[in-house]
């Protein structure tokens, strides 16, 4: 009897032992890690002291594009909430690039502009809990030989909300295409919504977010039915056979009008699509449906664009 309970103290000693180290490891993990996502926090409070001391100073465009977005993201986005309705609200700034550089004087001068147009959209809603989910900055070619390029800022917004994951739509959910249109299918009313915000609102409700934080390196890529040929699926999804709402035909011949099905099929597809899309080594953020259409001579196409937004997600720091 003594030696079985012998063993069993040395099997609990060894149990205890093991689950010390690996409790041990965590910790000197989670601190490495804690480490080097405060260096990054840190690094972007530096830039900004930069950018009010040292006005005579230039940086090279793609980090100051990196450093301005992680600010901005920091300080407008830095959040743990999950959204439900969000609207995208999209500017475009000149920036002035010579010899790949941008003055420190300018990026201060962009930061105080989209800061001002942020708080601007803030008052505008009418409620002290508007807030912003993410901030994408994008420095494009004009074609200009003057060195001028243009800054596309991306602010997405809203109010913090609890929402069911992926609900279906229901009996009465008969949606036009697009355009704020509101229902149909023989129901009427919610002018202003459409099929692509029933779909927006529904892919990002909830969104889990795992602790506070924020994002840097923020990217977006459109998916484009028809141009993204592995979404295309004519065996099961309706009118042009992808996984993205697209419908052609003439003036009076297709009907623009989504029933339950059609939409609940393209919502069962987003999880796919964004996982696809998802580049190496970030993480999905949201997504802006946009609804468009191609007119033709006697012909219109009707698509859906899914603006997919990933980037490095920052959820320790100071």
């Amino acid at each position: 009897m003594k030696k079985i309970h012998y063993f069993i103290g040395l099997i609990l000693m060894g149990a205890i032992t093991i689950t010390s180290c690996q409790k041990e490891k965590a910790e000197i993990k989670d601190e490495k890690a804690n480490k080097e996502v405060s260096k990054i926090t840190k690094q972007l409070q530096t830039f900004k002291q930069n950018l009010q001391s040292k006005s005579g100073e230039t940086m090279a465009a793609d980090s100051a594009e990196w450093y301005l977005e992680g600010l901005l993201n920091l300080e407008q986005a830095y959040n743990d909430l999950n959204f439900g309705d969000v609207d995208f609200y999209h500017n475009t700034l000149t920036v002035t690039v010579t010899d790949g550089q941008i003055s420190l004087n300018e990026l201060n001068n962009l930061y105080t502009t989209i800061n001002a147009w942020a708080a601007d959209i803030q008052q505008q809603s009418g409620n002290e809990d508007y807030t912003f989910d993410i901030v994408d900055l994008i420095i494009e070619e004009t074609g200009l030989k003057s060195g001028e390029k243009n800054l596309v800022v991306t602010l997405s917004g809203g109010l913090p909300s609890i929402g069911l994951n992926y609900y279906p739509f229901g009996t009465t959910d008969y949606w036009y295409w697009g355009y704020g249109l509101g229902k149909c299918g023989g129901f009427s009313g919610s002018t202003g919504k459409d099929a692509s915000t029933e779909l927006q609102r529904k892919f990002r409700n909830p969104i889990a977010v795992p602790g506070p934080g924020y994002y840097t390196d923020v990217v977006r890529i459109d998916v484009v039915p028809g141009f993204d040929t592995e979404f295309d699926d004519p065996e099961n999804a309706p009118y042009a056979g992808t996984m993205l709402y697209s419908q052609g035909g003439t003036n009076n011949e297709f009907d623009q009008c989504l029933s339950p099905n059609d939409l609940n099929y393209y919502l069962s597809k987003f999880d796919f699509i964004r996982n696809t899309k998802n580049p190496p080594n970030k993480q999905y953020k949201t997504v802006e449906v946009i609804n468009t259409d191609s007119p033709g001579i006697g012909y219109w196409l009707h698509i859906h664009i899914y603006k997919l937004y990933y980037g490095v997600k920052i959820e320790f720091g100071e």
